[in-house]
């Protein structure tokens, strides 16, 4: 009833008054006026409209990306002409760059009025294929929230050319995210014209949030340095006078906490970490100027941008009470218990008497039961999450409604929980104790029980309880309803786990016949569960017939069991047989036996020298236990000694052991850090090549 009397009253307004506004259309295009509806027809600035034509409304304060180009955005010959000297003295100094950038500029404000208005401009020569990209621009706009307006965007080629943009090469459309992605904007691209090798891309653009739901949140951010070589960038933070922008640099000075850590050495520019601060009539400028900074050179497992390239970030608090307040009242407010998520939760719980059988009990349900879908919305939804209810009527969320509605359950059955908000490990390490940031990209949950705060993350679907996926560890995380930030160490290898038992007969042929069990925990057995989960019935044969052939060459699978796959609140097992001729390999008088599948992946060392440190994909144990069973008439003449190694990142034990007539393998591995400094990086390579050496020890049988 509620719904169909604000449908009317809003038709009655439209008939009566009309408002300003923005159809779009099926078909692709849109037009802006005044719109009315008399229920079935728009009229549009008094042009009837069908409706079946229309694809949305929207109402209120349009403002169209804008494309005209001004008079004082033009280039003038003396300016070309010293891009072209600069790019020549650019190259001679680095000659792999792909391009050379003149100038990278960045102006972000926040206005009296509340407006956050950000001015990038960008200058380079374009030198080969990898630098092509920088002609292709994308935004993502809400309409009656932000706009993009193209100040200039233009190529020169080596032979004086100027291309300048027009619209018509500006492209509109809305994101294209599977089907598990809502959202209220749309995409807004432009490729440069006429860009090929050799010329020189200059574009400039103003990004306005006119109508940000909270002035306050406003945060500056600016990274000086890139994969290519940097003449001059400069950023400028201004705020209204009478505020203060809270700021903090990285990596620009030799005492900071990241070198040594994340970097080897500060990187080289001219120019100084400190600001120049200038007061005008209306606000405060905080600015950086550096000028010649070498490049980024990009190496497989570092730890990120954020932690490996010069920067700036600000924000108007210097420290998290307002933030608290802010998103904790958010929180407090969606996670309201109403009868029905009361007795669901009850009934989830069921006969559990134990705070942690309550929990795992409702962590499951919750991955199993409501589906993860992104619904992109105002900031209440986005990092509030939508209120518990409603979520439970929809039956799907995206991480911050999963994150609302499984703390909303957790209380309701006396378990204290609340949702957080954290920055994954995989986009780098995000101090949050040195630097107020209040952002994040993903939303998962604190859980107590024991006494003690646990994180979880209910967003998946295939986690047994108490484990949770490896990038929501190793970080700092924003617990605004309790008022903390709390650093989550990272994962327990235990708590990521591969184990196998194996027994290998040999018969005197050399044919070994080998029976495997695997079990898992946490993130692996997440990933197993998934593959099977995910993969028909049908074809589980021929995924374990490929994870057999990896293991030994020419092996032939025979049985196979596959447990507990749809129920993650048990554990995934694994068993299969498979015969292997030629096991061993002759060697004069000797037959060489390996251990099957001894393999530990450190492609982290693959740099004899690095200059940045160490970002692996997560912490995780290994085990093996393995029985080899020798033919009668066979005996071991030799078998490795004992190995163990242990270091503050990682920890390996093996050893070999004669059980009567047959001989023993077993080991543990454990990865007990994601990050390793770059200080320590060639202790740490070191030791990783003596367990490779290892690794690479055989059984040497003889025929008696």
């Amino acid at each position: 009833m509620r719904t169909k009397t604000i449908v009317t009253l809003l038709i009655a307004v439209w008939v009566l008054s009309g408002l300003a506004g923005k159809i779009n259309f099926h078909h692709g295009g849109s037009e802006v006026g005044e719109v009315l509806f008399d229920g079935s027809v728009f009229l549009l600035d008094d042009k009837e409209v069908e409706r079946d034509s229309v694809k949305k409304v929207f109402l209120g304060d349009v403002r169209e990306t804008t494309t005209e180009e001004e008079e004082q955005y033009a280039l003038s010959d003396e300016q070309i002409a010293e891009w072209w000297a600069l790019a020549d003295e650019m190259e001679a100094e680095y000659p792999e760059a792909n391009g050379v950038i003149f100038h990278d500029y960045s102006r972000q404000t926040l206005t009296s009025d509340g407006r956050e208005v950000k001015e990038t401009r960008f200058a380079g020569k374009v030198i080969t294929q990898e630098a092509k990209w920088w002609s292709n621009l994308a935004w993502y706009t809400v309409e009656g929230i932000d706009r993009i307006k193209i100040l200039y965007a233009r190529s020169i080629a080596p032979d004086g050319t100027i291309t300048n943009y027009s619209p018509e090469d500006i492209t509109y459309s809305e994101p294209t995210r599977g089907t598990l992605f809502f959202g209220k904007g749309q995409s807004v691209s432009l490729n440069i014209p006429g860009v090929e090798l050799g010329c020189i891309v200059d574009y400039g653009y103003i990004h306005e949030t006119y109508a940000p739901e909270d002035p306050e949140l406003f945060m500056t951010r600016f990274f000086f340095q890139s994969d290519e070589p940097v003449k001059t960038a400069e950023c400028h933070f201004e705020v209204p006078k009478g505020r203060t922008l809270y700021y903090e640099t990285f990596l620009m000075e030799p005492d900071d906490p990241f070198i040594g850590n994340s970097k080897k050495s500060v990187t080289e520019y001219e120019g100084s970490p400190e600001p120049v601060i200038t007061e005008t009539d209306s606000s405060v400028v905080y600015s950086w100027k550096i000028t010649d900074i070498e490049p980024r050179i990009y190496e497989r497992y570092w730890q990120g941008y954020l932690c490996s390239s010069p920067g700036v970030f600000g924000s108007l608090y210097p420290d998290y009470e307002y933030y608290h307040k802010r998103f904790g009242e958010i929180h407090r407010e969606h996670m309201k218990l109403t009868p029905e998520l009361d007795s669901l939760a009850k009934e989830i719980v069921g006969d559990a008497k134990t705070e942690k059988e309550k929990v795992a009990r409702l962590y499951h349900w919750v991955q199993r039961n409501i589906r993860y879908i992104s619904v992109k919305g105002a900031l209440a939804s986005r990092f509030g999450g939508h209120y518990a209810e409603l979520t439970l009527d929809n039956k799907y969320g995206d991480c911050s409604d999963k994150a609302v509605f499984f703390a909303t359950l957790c209380e309701a059955v006396g378990i204290e929980a609340y949702p957080i908000i954290v920055m994954t490990n995989d986009v780098g390490f995000l101090d949050r104790k040195r630097f107020v940031f209040w952002g994040g990209n993903h939303a998962i949950n604190e859980v107590w029980w024991d006494g003690e705060p646990h994180v979880l993350d209910a967003t998946n679907n295939l986690f047994r309880f108490p484990y949770y996926p490896t990038n929501d560890c190793d970080l700092w995380y924003a617990n605004y309803a309790r008022g903390e930030i709390v650093y989550n160490p990272p994962i327990p290898p235990e708590d990521n786990s591969m184990h196998s038992r194996t027994i290998v007969e040999l018969d005197p042929d050399g044919t070994a016949a080998i029976r495997d069990s695997f079990w898992y925990t946490g993130t692996m057995e997440a990933m197993y569960r998934g593959w099977f989960e995910y993969t028909p019935k049908i074809k589980h044969r021929n995924v374990i017939e490929r994870f057999v052939a990896q293991r030994k060459a020419g092996a032939k699978l025979g049985e196979f069991e596959i447990s507990n796959i749809d129920d993650i609140s048990l554990p995934l097992g694994l068993q299969f047989d498979y015969t292997v001729k030629d096991y061993w390999v002759e060697a004069g008088d000797y037959y060489l036996i390996d251990v099957p599948a001894l393999r530990y992946y450190f492609n982290e060392i693959e740099l004899k020298n690095r200059e940045y440190g160490i970002k692996v994909d997560w912490t995780y144990m290994r085990t093996h236990d393995v029985l080899f069973v020798l033919p009668e008439g066979y005996s071991a003449k030799f078998i490795p000694d004992e190995f163990h190694l242990e270091n503050p990142y990682l920890n390996y034990t093996a050893s070999f052991e004669r059980v009567g007539d047959n001989i023993r393998f077993t080991d543990k591995f454990q990865r007990t850090k994601l990050r390793i400094p770059i200080s320590e990086y060639e202790s740490y390579k070191s030791d990783v090549e003596k367990i490779l050496a290892y690794l690479k020890e055989r059984i040497f049988l003889v025929e008696n």
